[in-house]
């Protein structure tokens, strides 16, 4: 699936700038489109606060969450797109790091 066809009513110019090596997994069962990226799950919720899955807890601030896909463990749940990136990215290099590690010992 795709955003197109698990999320048609989600506006397509709503999405930040997606990395080309993210791939697109979005799920009709989730709550919003997701890509993954380095063993990650970004999520990325609806732009307009109301239309969020959590907006009724009173958790509409938060559009995007991280979190290891394998284990489902949170690695950032923000409104901010630059965070996202952020995170990701260190994950990605602390990744690395423990490879090379593992390559010395």
């Amino acid at each position: 699936m795709t955003i197109a066809t698990a999320f048609p009513d989600y506006p397509a110019s709503d999405l930040p700038p997606i990395p080309s090596h993210w791939r697109d997994i979005s799920w009709h069962n989730d709550a919003c489109p997701s890509f993954t990226v380095a063993g990650l799950q970004v999520f990325i919720d609806y732009a307009e606060p109301a239309k969020r899955e959590l907006a009724h807890y009173g958790l509409a601030d938060v559009r995007f969450h991280v979190m290891e896909a394998e284990t489902g463990s949170s690695i950032i749940a923000t409104d901010d797109w630059q965070a996202v990136i952020d995170a990701v990215d260190d994950h990605v290099a602390a990744g690395i790091d423990a490879e090379a590690d593992r390559s010395r010992a």
